[in-house]
């Protein structure tokens, strides 16, 4: 046990350790605390300091300590030398006391020999600053080996340097100001590199809690029109990259260091987009809380990224929003992006070369008697292409100094993983090996990968994509069971824990698959895609076992003879009737109560009707015979007698999936998406759900995991964008992306190959036509494939790497100006019906797909094909670029795609001489939305006032991209190099020619037009003001003073109605007591209507701090006005009587490093909370809430929750020193 680890360390280190200068080492009066006393010198007294391990159960690997000294006038070195506890972090008792002594000697002999700033070692930014000593001291406490930790000595870091004149200037001043110094000129370089900077808390004062936001236009990265739309971005939006230093700033030679010798990380990484180059406060701590409570969940359930969503699909425009690859990227940032500088900077390497090191030795650290392979510095190739922008490719470490910025480096290599997503796997995130190129980023070809990205939720939103393209998902369905059916896929779901049904004697549809190892009439592979080599088994493996009971069909439960108990609840199950073996049933098994088991509702068969399903059943033969269908709920009429009952056969999912021949993994591909419902059904159940985390999770009885598993593994293993181009209701006049000439058919608009392959195309297409000066630089023809080869496609793209059935006229990509003959292709070895008429595709398609085709754009260059007749043959793959997919669909189908063409607005003009033939013959008229955004007309550029915007005509519209004016507070950090020049903005004078000072006016502060609330209203004589408490300290006192300076400053310089908050320095009449106005909340929430309606502008709340503060939280209540309770429909986390219900101001949730200012911001937040109910005002009392009142509904709320209370909570009611 932790806490019994903890006592029995500290009782060794009491009894039997003997360190020079401690004394008196004795556990404290809590749990988790112990105390000492220090020798200074021989003339001064000794220091009493406390320690507090704030977790015990944590110890002792992952805990943290908190130290301070509790006597008076102890020298500022002391005070100062123990302002950073992270050094301690996961040490044993007696391991921390000796690192605590030398740092505690260092500090005094600094003192009294030669003055030394302990933040200035610390803090200190000159890498030979970091002496030899220390480096051993560490590893003599830390008792580390080689594999835990190593960073070079200075000696072993070669680095060009292009400014040692600002390190010599930096190194000259004091801590402090040289720490200032560094962060503006680490914020200066990201900025000079292109991007936007923003900073949030005290940065530039080393506040303990801050944020770094770096963010860049979406698009100002190059990607291609196809990859934003297939990763869901906009080219307006800012992808921001929120650095929170959570223990002061950190430059990057203290980060590698640092997690070497503690193992504890001082930064966290945070990724998304936003509509603004920067976000709010509260917008940062919501979303660094997010990544907190999405560690706690497990397995996938939430955790797929829906990006700029809601569950209907909608486009999300407020705050931060998820970024498509958010949380693979976020791991990757927060694991393993200060181990590769670390390598970077020891060996020289590249990043690729760092990354390569990292997945070869499994991230351990450096030895500098390792041997290094060559393949480490090797260049990437990537970086040298032209067809991305500098800001992507740049390196400011290959490029810069030894003292590089850690933020630009943090998002120059977010950006690396981000626009080059599709060559890493996104759980292991090593280069992707394979032969094609995909326009979505998958996973490696390690089953582990593989399991890892479906269990957590690594992958796409299936009820997203379920919910905004229901076709798509249909047809993807459709594509991955015609492959199954044929013997034609060339991956499989293996890795992902698949729980299956054995293969069975008899197949439960007839499809080509099930007569033969592979159909008769199939070559030996078309379009690249080569079937795989297995034969299919026509007998049941000797391991499959068939077990028999009686099944009750009024009230769904199976009756097994005394002793058997094969089930358990959960289990899924396939019963069949023995004569009857194509009347199969896949059944949940709901509930075991021995000799009865209760069943789900069976999943009806997919190839007849419930009423088909009743004619032949065993237990009566239609209607006239009195037979009963299989109830959906228990009848309420008694159940018949056991020995009436029918007897059944049944067998268990218990395959592993991983298992299974190839053949065999096939055929159970094509029998458990036989068990899904159809695509509409599963949105109709999503959109039916109450709640805000939908999932087809929650449909237990009715999707089994494997069939859910199969369903995920074909949308998140999709490569290619395909966006259905037909509106949802089918009103054509909705869709101006279709094509005219291909009336009767469904489109989608279809995107393969790259991120970067659009501007390879584009390349492709200029140079041909700087060589040929051509008038119309690329033309459009048809592709056609057999069905059960549009799975490979869409996951491989078009190639022609494999031999398919005779290549007549050369190798190459073939393609026709006539629909009709792509369409005798793709008819070609795959009949989509039986000789009987009945579709043999996947049963519960909507779509009915019976041939698929796609409209490709090729550089208009005929003369350098491989062949122009009969038909085009394109052997160069970039000057290809996929445009349409269109598929001819069945009845109901055909009743969906569009039956009248609308004229196109805004058609491409085409080249005469080639121009595509539709199904009926009709000239092609292809829309210029075909074409990206680039290569349209009417692009052009203008200027509004001082802001540059470009002006581009699209599908919607004119799109502008202005230049978004920089907020004043992001601006101060760049202004000055003299550090010693620390007041406000508006406080400094100008040194310009006849300028004005930059300053923040009252007008900009306080602006009347976005909030209601006049500060300084409030009347203190109805306040409850209090004295000092008994219990106050100077050492307290100032430290509280402190506090509440810097908050004041953060309110003196920022926007009231963006703050949300304000204090009224005249109402503190001491430190201990804060009276604080909440106000400009959301109008639209019900809080604020029920505020407007009642003539309140504002909520008061007092803060009162403890004894222990701020080793436990403040107390925070409100005053007024009353809130409604929890009980009569109230919300917002504040209790009956006015206290906060959060776990954060108790002593479970509370840390020392906490600020006041984040507390206000988390305090507000909780009260605009709308979930689970919004906060609303109490009509009928206007009485204020007491202390009282409050304390003790407080306690009752902790006691409901589990969570700690502090000790000193009692002597807040009066501000006495009784203990709680």
């Amino acid at each position: 046990m932790p806490r019994k680890a903890f006592v029995a360390d500290l009782q060794e280190a009491i009894e039997l350790i003997e360190i020079s200068g401690v004394s008196g080492l004795r556990p404290g009066g809590e749990d988790g605390t112990f105390t000492f006393s220090h020798k200074v010198s021989s003339t001064s007294p000794d220091v009493t300091v406390q320690a507090m391990v704030l977790d015990v159960g944590d110890y002792p690997t992952s805990h943290q300590y908190m130290v301070y000294t509790s006597s008076e006038n102890v020298p500022p070195s002391i005070n100062a030398a123990l302002t950073d506890p992270s050094v301690f972090d996961g040490m044993k008792v007696s391991q921390m006391l000796s690192k605590i002594v030398k740092i505690l000697n260092k500090a005094t002999a600094g003192s009294s020999q030669n003055p030394v700033d302990v933040d200035e070692d610390l803090m200190d930014i000159d890498g030979s600053d970091v002496g030899e000593s220390d480096a051993q001291d560490q590893d003599e406490d830390l008792q580390s080996d080689e594999d835990e930790g190593w960073s070079p000595p200075p000696s072993q870091v070669a680095f060009p340097s292009k400014s040692q004149h600002i390190r010599q200037q930096v190194s000259s001043r004091p801590a402090p100001l040289r720490l200032n110094a560094r962060i503006r000129a680490d914020l200066r370089v990201v900025k000079q590199a292109g991007f936007r900077v923003g900073c949030l808390g005290g940065l530039i004062n080393n506040a303990t809690d801050s944020f770094v936001v770096v963010s860049c236009r979406v698009a100002k990265l190059g990607i291609s029109d196809e990859a934003l739309q297939a990763w869901h971005l906009d080219r307006r939006q800012y992808i921001v990259l929120m650095i929170h230093y959570t223990a002061g700033y950190r430059t990057l030679e203290h980060l590698t260091a640092e997690e070497v010798s503690s193992g504890r990380r001082t930064v966290e990484l945070r990724v998304g987009v936003s509509n603004k180059y920067t976000i709010t406060s509260t917008e940062a701590i919501t979303a660094f809380s997010q990544i907190k409570n999405r560690k706690n969940i497990t397995g996938s359930q939430g955790t797929s990224e829906n990006p700029n969503s809601g569950n209907d699909g909608t486009l999300n425009t407020s705050g931060l929003q998820n970024l498509f690859i958010g949380r693979p990227l976020e791991d990757l940032l927060n694991d393993r992006l200060i181990a590769l500088l670390r390598y970077r900077m020891a060996l020289g390497v590249p990043w690729g070369g760092a990354e390569e090191y990292y997945n070869d030795n499994q991230g351990r650290n450096v030895n500098a008697s390792d041997s290094m392979d060559s393949k480490y510095w090797a260049e990437d190739l990537s970086n040298l292409s032209t067809a991305l922008p500098r800001l992507v490719t740049a390196d400011h470490l290959a490029e810069n100094l030894k003292e590089a910025s850690f933020p630009l480096l943090a998002m120059q290599f977010t950006l690396r993983h981000l626009v080059r997503c599709t060559e890493f796997c996104l759980v292991c995130h090593c280069k992707v090996e394979a032969d094609f190129e995909a326009l979505k980023p998958y996973v490696c070809s390690k089953p582990l990968c593989l399991y890892q990205y479906m269990a957590l939720g690594f992958g796409p939103s299936i009820e997203y994509e379920i919910l905004s393209q229901p076709h798509v998902v249909d047809l993807l369905v459709s594509f991955c069971y015609s492959s199954a059916s044929a013997l034609r896929l060339k991956s499989l779901p293996i890795g992902m824990g698949l729980t299956v049904p054995p293969p069975s004697l008899t197949p439960e549809r007839p499809s080509a698959a099930y007569y033969s190892g592979k159909p008769s009439w199939a070559p030996t592979g078309v379009d690249g895609v080569a079937p795989l080599k297995a034969t299919h088994s026509t007998h049941l493996p000797q391991a499959v076992k068939k077990h028999t009971a009686k099944l009750d069909r009024r009230n769904l439960e199976l009756i097994f003879a005394t002793g058997e108990k094969p089930l358990r609840s959960g289990d899924w199950i396939i019963i069949t009737i023995p004569g009857k073996a194509e009347e199969r049933q896949h059944c949940r098994v709901i509930e075991t109560l021995y000799p009865t088991v209760r069943l789900g509702p069976p999943i009806p068969k997919p190839s007849l009707t419930n009423a088909d399903l009743l004619q032949h059943s065993p237990y009566g033969t239609g209607t006239a015979q009195g037979s009963q269908p299989f109830a959906l709920t228990p009848a309420t009429t008694p159940p018949p007698s056991t020995g009436s009952l029918p007897e059944v056969e049944f067998i268990v999912y218990n395959e592993n999936f991983d298992d299974l021949r190839d053949d065999e993994k096939q055929a159970t591909v094509c029998r458990l998406l036989d068990t899904l419902p159809s695509v509409k059904q599963m949105g109709d159940f999503l959109r039916n759900m109450q709640s805000r985390h939908i999932s087809l999770r929650n449909w237990v009885d009715r999707i089994s995991p494997a069939a859910l598993g199969i369903l995920r593994w074909i949308i998140a293993s999709n490569r290619s964008c395909i966006v259905q181009v037909d509106s949802p209701d089918g009103d054509p006049a909705k869709s101006e992306d279709r094509v005219w000439g291909m009336k009767s058919y469904k489109q989608f608009r279809f995107a393969q190959g790259a991120p970067d392959k659009e501007q390879r195309f584009i390349s492709s297409v200029r140079q041909a036509n700087d060589r040929l000066g051509l008038k119309h630089p690329t033309l459009f023809a048809w592709h056609g494939s057999p069905l059960f080869n549009w799975h490979g496609i869409v996951r491989e793209g078009l190639h022609f790497k494999e031999v398919a059935h005779g290549r007549a006229f050369g190798d190459g990509v073939y393609h026709s100006l006539q629909a009709l003959t792509s369409l005798g292709y793709a008819g070609m070895y795959a009949p989509s019906h039986s000789n009987d008429g009945a579709f043999i595709g996947w049963p519960q398609s909507e779509l009915k797909i019976s041939s698929a085709l796609s409209l490709n754009e090729i550089v208009n260059a005929p003369s350098e094909f491989r062949s122009q007749s009969p038909h085009l043959v394109v052997s160069q793959v970039d000057w290809i670029q996929t445009r349409y997919l269109f598929v001819r669909c069945g009845a109901l189908g055909d009743a969906q795609a569009s039956s009248d063409d609308i004229a196109t607005k805004e058609p491409i003009e085409q080249d005469p001489k080639y121009r595509p033939q539709g199904a009926a013959g009709e000239i092609l008229t292809i829309p210029i939305t075909a074409v990206s955004k680039s290569r349209r007309p009417n692009s052009k550029s203008v200027k509004s006032g001082n802001k540059k915007a470009k002006i581009e005509s699209t599908e919607l519209g004119e799109e502008i991209l202005f230049s978004e004016d920089t907020d004043i507070e992001d601006l101060e950090v760049f202004f000055s190099d003299r550090e010693e020049d620390v007041q406000p903005m508006s406080e400094r004078k100008s040194s310009g020619k006849g300028k004005e000072p930059a300053t923040v006016d009252a007008k900009s502060l306080f602006d009347r037009s976005k909030t209601d609330f006049v500060p300084g209203s409030l009347d203190q004589s109805t306040l409850p003001m209090l004295e000092p408490p008994l219990y106050a300290t100077s050492t307290a006192s100032k430290a509280l003073a402190r506090e509440l300076k810097s908050t004041l400053k953060t309110q003196e310089t920022h926007p009231l109605h963006e703050l949300g908050w304000y204090i009224n320095p005249d109402l503190v009449t001491n430190v201990y007591q804060w009276i604080v106005e909440l106000h400009s909340f959301d109008a639209s929430l019900p809080l604020a209507k029920d505020m407007k309606a009642r003539g309140l502008t504002g909520i008061v709340l007092e803060i009162r701090f403890g004894q222990t503060y701020p080793m436990s939280p403040p107390f925070v209540r409100v005053i007024r006005p009353r809130f409604l309770p929890f009980m009569s429909g109230g919300g917002g986390h504040v209790t009956a009587g006015g206290a906060l219900c959060m776990e954060l101001l108790t002593n479970s949730g509370w840390s020392a490093v906490s600020n006041i200012e984040s507390v206000l911001l988390q305090v507000r937040m909780a009260i605009s909370s709308t979930d689970p109910k919004p906060a609303r005002l109490e009509r009928s009392s206007t009485t204020d809430y007491s202390v009282g009142e409050a304390i003790d509904a407080y306690v009752r709320a902790c006691n409901a929750h589990g969570w700690a209370i502090p000790s000193d909570l009692a002597a807040l009611r009066t501000g006495t020193t009784m203990t709680f």
